[in-house]
């Protein structure tokens, strides 16, 4: 009998943090500086249009001739972020993570955003997996409200094309 695999929902960010398109970079730059996180959902008339991380920030800045005070979080952002079911089994998706260099997933549940999954959390997941016990986050991201049940933000994809990464499997890399 085989044991149960984790999926990528036990270990996910439920309430990612998230940005309009139109933001300033700077600010942008700044709130993920404050909040401690390097990834930020792009949203645009209420939909999903994609990710902003930490290192895309860094590219944009790094252009020759751009002037940094009129970037907008959409010049910036990644179009196309790699997005998961919650199901999706937490070694795929960290095979593909790490196979393209992506620092995170969007999870996707019925073309909703349910969460993301970042590099951090695969850190907190090994941590769980190595100890046999269940691991808080080291540092609770401040944009995160408290933990009292209340009614979910919703947002919803725009586009969706997955991206296609072949038959890879961390149980069949070939």
């Amino acid at each position: 009998m085989s044991a149960k695999q984790p999926t990528v929902s036990e270990y996910m960010t439920s309430m990612p943090a998230s940005a309009d398109e139109d933001l300033m970079l700077a600010d942008a730059e700044q709130r993920m500086s404050l909040d401690h996180i390097r990834h930020l959902v792009v949203v645009g008339d209420g939909h999903i249009v994609g990710v902003l991380s930490s290192r895309d920030i860094g590219l944009a800045l790094s252009m020759p001739g751009v002037d940094a005070k009129k970037l907008k979080v959409k010049d910036a952002m990644s179009e196309q972020p790699f997005v998961v079911a919650p199901d999706a089994l937490l070694a795929d998706v960290c095979l593909t993570m790490e196979a393209h260099r992506w620092g995170c997933a969007i999870v996707v549940e019925h073309d909703e955003v349910v969460g993301v999954f970042t590099t951090t959390d695969a850190l907190r997941a090994v941590r769980a997996l190595a100890t046999g016990v269940p691991a808080v986050p080291a540092m609770r991201p401040v944009h995160l409200p408290p933990t009292e049940p209340g009614p979910r933000r919703k947002f919803m994809l725009r586009t969706h094309k997955p991206i296609d990464v072949g038959h890879m499997s961390a149980f069949n890399a070939g």
